[in-house]
Parts: C-alpha cells; sequence; structure tokens
C-alpha cells in the first residue's frame, strides 16, 4: 500500500481517521526510527491516517531530516517552544481526524498497535481515550515510569499507573492485560476521541508540561467519558529525552500541576481539607528526600506551592470553566480512584498495584 502523498487523504480521498501528532524539539534519530515505525502502522491502518509533526522550534536539524527521509509526514513549525501542551493542541487545530494520537517522540511501536488501540477505543461510545501498555526501552521486561499499563490516582491526587508506583518499575507478567477503566492515559502515547475533545477542551497550556493529560482525563471522567487500557497495543518509552526525571523543573512542574489539577476538577467540599493534607505531604517528601541528600525535592515542592499560591486566581477562573461540565460526583469515580494514600502504600513496601486493597 503507497503513504497517501495527501496527508490529510487516504486513497479514497476520504479525510483522515486518525491524526498523529508528535510535539518535537530534540533527538533526531529517535524521531527517524519512530517515523519508520509509523510508516508500518500507516500502512496497514483500515482507513487514512495522517502523520503531523509539530516542530517547537527545534535546532537539531530534525526537520530538514524528516522532509528528506519521510516527506509523507506533515510538518508544522511553531515559532518557539510551546510546550507539550501547546504543541499538542496547535496539532489537534491543525487536523481533522476523527481521532487523535498524541505521542512522544522517543517511542518504538510494537506492529499493529494503532489497530488495536483503535478496536478498543470504538467499542463504546462514551470512550474518550484509549492507553496502549508502555514498557520500557531500556528494559522491555518491565513497564515504563511514564503510564505503565494505564494511569491511576489517589485521593490526594497523587499519580502512578499499572506497573509503577513511586520509581518502583513492575515487571510485565501478562498481570494487567485485560481492558480495564484507567483514570488517565499517559501523554506518551494516548488516542483521544475528537468529539471528546471539542466538549471538554483541550490539554492546559499553562501547564506548558507534566500532568496536563491527568488534568484532561479528570475533566473527561467527570463529564461523563471513560477511559480505557488496550494492554494488546505495546509501545516502548525511553523515557526522559527531552527532560531527566530527576532534573529539578520536572519536579517542579509536577508538583506545581497536581495543585493545580486538583483545584480545578475536585468539588469544593473535598478541597478544605484536601489542600492542607497536600502540603503537610508535600513537605514530607520534600525533606524526606532532603534528608537522603537531594535537596532539589525541597525547593522544587516550595517552588510549585509558591507558584501555586501566586497564580491562585487564574486557577479558580479554570476551576469554574472544568465545573461547569460536571455530570458525575467525585464519589461516582470510586471505581478509578485509589481511595488511600499511595505514599504511605509505598512507605509499607507495596510495590506492586495488584497488592492495592480498594482497586479493581
Amino acid at each position: 500500500m503507497e503513504v497517501p502523498q495527501d496527508p490529510l487523504t487516504g486513497a479514497t480521498g476520504e479525510p483522515a481517521r486518525v491524526t498523529v501528532i508528535i510535539p518535537h524539539l530534540r533527538g533526531r534519530e529517535l524521531l527517524l526510527e519512530l517515523l519508520a515505525d509509523l510508516r508500518r502502522e500507516v500502512e496497514a491502518a483500515d482507513g487514512a491516517v495522517e502523520v503531523l509533526l509539530v516542530d517547537n522550534a527545534s535546532t537539531d536539524g530534525s526537520r530538514e531530516a524528516v522532509e528528506r527521509e519521510h516527506p509523507w509526514v506533515r510538518i508544522l513549525r511553531l515559532p518557539g517552544n510551546e510546550g507539550y501542551a501547546g504543541a499538542c493542541n496547535r496539532g489537534v487545530e491543525a487536523s481533522e481526524g476523527a481521532w487523535v494520537w498524541l505521542m512522544n517522540d522517543d517511542l518504538r511501536l510494537q506492529p499493529g498497535v494503532l489497530a488495536e488501540l483503535l478496536g478498543v477505543a470504538e467499542s463504546a461510545e462514551d470512550v474518550a481515550a484509549v492507553q496502549p501498555k508502555i514498557l520500557s526501552l531500556h528494559d522491555p521486561r518491565r513497564f515504563d515510569y511514564a503510564g505503565g499499563a494505564g494511569g491511576l490516582i489517589d485521593r490526594f491526587g497523587y499519580p502512578f499507573a499499572y506497573g509503577r508506583i513511586g520509581g518502583a518499575l513492575e515487571e510485565d507478567r501478562g498481570q494487567y492485560d485485560d481492558v480495564r477503566e484507567i483514570f488517565w492515559a499517559s501523554g506518551t502515547a494516548c488516542l483521544w476521541r475528537r468529539e471528546a475533545l471539542r466538549r471538554i477542551g483541550h490539554l492546559d497550556e499553562s501547564f506548558f508540561a507534566h500532568m496536563e493529560e491527568v488534568d484532561l482525563a479528570w475533566r473527561a471522567w467527570i463529564s461523563g467519558w471513560r477511559i480505557l487500557s488496550a494492554p494488546a497495543a505495546v509501545v516502548h518509552h525511553l523515557g526522559g529525552g527531552t527532560l531527566s526525571y530527576t532534573a529539578w523543573r520536572k519536579m517542579y512542574l509536577n508538583h506545581r500541576n497536581s495543585l493545580v489539577t486538583l483545584v480545578k476538577n475536585r468539588q469544593a467540599g473535598a478541597l478544605s481539607w484536601l489542600l492542607p493534607a497536600r502540603l503537610f505531604l508535600d513537605l514530607g517528601i520534600g525533606l524526606a528526600e532532603t534528608a537522603g541528600g537531594r535537596p532539589q525535592r525541597l525547593a522544587a515542592v516550595l517552588a510549585g506551592w509558591g507558584s501555586f499560591l501566586l497564580h491562585l486566581p487564574r486557577w479558580v477562573r479554570s476551576r469554574r470553566e472544568v465545573q461547569a461540565l460536571r455530570r458525575r460526583s467525585d464519589n461516582d469515580l470510586s471505581s478509578v480512584v485509589y481511595p488511600g494514600c499511595i505514599l504511605f502504600a509505598y512507605l509499607r513496601g507495596v510495590r506492586r498495584v495488584e497488592e492495592l486493597a480498594g482497586l479493581r
């Protein structure tokens, strides 16, 4: 099958069924390897697929290499680095697919991943998003940090995933190979229904990067949509290709954006106890890591809280918009929210999600 010359149409001239959106800043060779995998998926697809590279003002020659080696890829050039959220949103706005597949540029894809994702995504009309199983590219036997077999969250707003609690990555033994409801779909590789995005809005660009997919998923759930895992679809993720997991800026953004996500999406009654509890827990994390020789964590916690409080009026305005979408209460989400604190579970020695009580 020939890859269509016009990226917006297939051989029949119909609009694309799926738009693949890849934000890119650096890492030319990784990107080229991913595009080789994607060409295989495009050729095997049942219906038109367009691949859109959103260039976040890269300077490593990536764009020129793609134009030369993969001319079937459409490139959207941005004047500056708009972050993951901004690049994805510009891609969604410039595309036509009924489904949009957001993915990092440091992935490798197992054959048939797109077909598996679509099979689960189109199984019900209320499915907003689907995530594949994400395994580590460094150690393919283990789940990847950025999403595992599907994202989860605890009642305090701390995210984790099937296959990953804290920094402990489980070995993939097939223990999460059933299609199941998950709380969030990792931005590393997630397929979203365009109609759901039209109703709930796109990624929050004030986040710049990190936690924006959790915020988006929370909006989907409270608006009446569901999110599923598709474990038969498998990708491998390098991780940390743009920003190391231990980088101060990454820790800062994760702490700040987690607080913003809570304020936007939780019901008002819970916030009166939840925010003080989070301050106590976040400070505990920072102090514990400082005692372990990593003072940058405490600095990230303090900076995150400072930025959160400084811009609180902005987050409150965003909250009003999100709460206007609400069709489900916090209690209605009990099946996809861990009722305890994942930090305390980790301190008790829990390293596998299957050991947690209160999750299906």
